[in-house]
């Protein structure tokens, strides 16, 4: 409800900027969940759960596979947003120190600590009973995801490099889940996808580490752009990657998930990421980590999108 004043100004009352704090709360909330984290969640599960299902769906059970499918992205979705927040939480304090998280909301303190916390116990746990009603081993992997993320990776990350490749675990299960959703075991191709997922992570954190070195180095972590000074073991090991994800990610093919299209596709596209990496080890810049980075989104757009297009 507005009023004006005698001078003619309008006033808002105080249900009015409830409101609109309300909202800025809900909105602080959903960024905590790490939207852009959970899209690739969704892609990636979607991408494991497509490579999984039969190429004849009867019309009877065309219904059924697609509430499945559903249970399963939103199962992953819920695990997946509580772990964001989890370790927003848990980091509540380095956040601080760093440019690129300072305006958090368990920074700012336009969210109470207690309601994230609180919040993501409740995603984390949701999250797993909807996906013990898919299988037993989905959900096992969605346990081993919020564990590897929030109580492995998470306080590694002031401790040790080789939280690179810790966290690359739990950015690597959600393809596993979405395929196990449909078969509830793991085989050659699953690997495989566990495998594309967790190389890719490498390379692409490695170049993201690289533009904030400094916010990095601020919080206190542990990372080899932070103990690097001229970011040549930043680009060897991306380039290194990149050589074992053109090889792995056409296995694909070999493991008959998918066509030979998409294996002579997902070994360019590997090409074209390593191009960008020793773009980037020739000349150590920001920008040409900016460009590593951008090569790594669309290497995994291009994989995911011919392995729909392509699938055996």
């Amino acid at each position: 409800m507005r009023t004006t004043n005698t001078s003619g100004e309008i006033l808002i009352d105080s249900e009015s900027s409830t409101i609109a704090s309300n909202t800025d709360k809900i909105r602080a909330l959903y960024h905590l969940t790490k939207p852009g984290i959970t899209r690739m969640v969704v892609l990636t599960t979607t991408a494991g759960y497509f490579l999984a299902i039969p190429n004849f769906v009867t019309i009877q059970s065309l219904g059924e596979q697609i509430l499945h499918f559903l249970f399963t992205v939103l199962g992953t979705v819920l695990t997946c947003a509580g772990s964001c927040m989890l370790n927003n939480y848990i980091e509540k304090d380095f956040d601080k120190l760093m440019k690129r998280t300072i305006n958090r909301g368990t920074v700012t303190g336009i969210v109470q600590l207690r309601t994230v916390l609180v919040l993501g116990i409740v995603l984390c746990l949701s999250g797993i009973i909807v996906l013990s009603n898919i299988n037993i081993l989905t959900m096992c992997l969605a346990i081993a995801t919020i564990v590897s993320y929030v109580f492995l990776y998470t306080p590694l990350k002031r401790v040790t490099t080789l939280s690179l490749f810790i966290g690359a675990i739990p950015g690597a299960l959600p393809p596993l889940g979405g395929y196990t959703a449909v078969t509830s075991s793991i085989d050659g191709t699953a690997i495989v996808l566990f495998g594309i997922l967790f190389l890719w992570q490498l390379p692409h954190f490695l170049a993201l580490s690289w533009m904030y070195k400094q916010d990095y180095q601020r919080g206190g972590f542990k990372m080899t752009a932070v103990q690097d000074a001229n970011g040549t073991s930043v680009a060897t090991q991306m380039i290194i990657y990149c050589l074992m994800l053109s090889l792995i990610a056409p296995m694909l093919t070999i493991t008959q998930a998918t066509g030979y299209i998409y294996g002579a596709s997902s070994f360019i596209l590997g090409l074209v990421f390593l191009y960008f990496s020793i773009k980037f080890f020739n000349d150590r810049t920001h920008d040409k980590a900016r460009n590593a980075l951008l090569s790594s989104y669309a290497y995994l757009s291009g994989v995911i999108m011919v392995m729909f297009l392509d699938k055996q």
